[in-house]
């Protein structure tokens, strides 16, 4: 998985588009979601993907995917017409297997600021029945969260709830005894205390992230947390991964009449 970033979207590609577009257009699918910041799987190509309203010729253009909407609703991104949120998360269901929607629409409620909500999504979701995608789009909202602030923290999630353990709370902040508050981790199992961090590779490059990490792991275990790190190499053996979250669940467990 990748952030889409401005390279990502070819920005003067887009504008030689735009400058010689009379009609009525919208940048669309992969494209307009790396406008948005959306993160993508690696495999997503290059390619332009534009939309014009039903009613017009989809444009046939060298290195461009053209595609006709029935629903035509637009807005702007740094002055280049998109599709909007909701309807990119929908044609982005024509594309993406569920995982990846997920992630996407993890990214969509959960930004700052969110650029949509979950209420938005199931209306356009329920609105697209019948249509390409729509069934991938509703099993993939059934599983969308508010809270997740990386690609690996949702997947993480799906991995555990996949495997059968309960679905772990998100962003959960923990406060001392007083009440001050003392960390927000990226997953928690409140019962056991059990804290799971999805570390990227700037908590291993940058001595800064690094220091306070540590610092932070402290205080957080101190309360009588434990704390878990996890990275993208433990989600490639996520058999791994889950066996050794659900031991420590186990282990850690409220006793009855403790």
């Amino acid at each position: 998985m990748r952030i889409a970033r401005d390279s990502d979207c070819d920005d003067a590609r887009l504008r030689a588009f735009a400058a010689h577009r009379l009609t009525d257009y919208a940048f669309s699918h992969t494209t307009a979601a790396a406008l948005y910041g959306i993160p993508l799987p690696a495999w997503c190509s290059a390619e332009i993907h534009v939309s014009v309203p039903g009613t017009c010729r989809a444009p046939v253009v060298r290195g461009h995917v053209g595609h006709k909407l029935s629903r035509w609703e637009i807005t702007e991104v740094r002055g280049l017409p998109v599709t909007r949120p909701e309807q990119t998360w929908l044609d982005l269901a024509t594309l993406l297997d569920v995982q990846e929607l997920v992630v996407a629409g993890d990214s969509l409620v959960g930004g700052r600021p969110p650029l949509t909500s979950l209420e938005l999504l199931s209306a356009a979701v329920a609105a697209s029945a019948g249509r390409r995608g729509a069934g991938r789009a509703r099993h993939a909202l059934e599983r969308v969260r508010r809270g997740a602030e990386s690609p690996g923290e949702t997947r993480l999630r799906l991995a555990l709830s996949d495997a059968g353990l309960p679905e772990p709370i998100l962003n959960h902040p923990i406060f001392d005894p007083s009440g001050r508050f003392v960390a927000r981790v990226d997953l928690a199992y409140i019962g056991p205390r059990v804290a799971l961090e999805y570390e990227g590779d700037i908590h291993r490059v940058d001595r800064a992230t690094w220091r306070k990490d540590i610092t932070r792991r402290e205080l957080v275990e101190d309360l009588g947390w434990r704390m878990v790190r996890i990275t993208a190499d433990d989600l490639r053996d996520q058999a791994a991964l889950v066996a050794r979250i659900t031991h420590l669940l186990l282990a850690r467990a409220p006793r009855s009449g403790a």
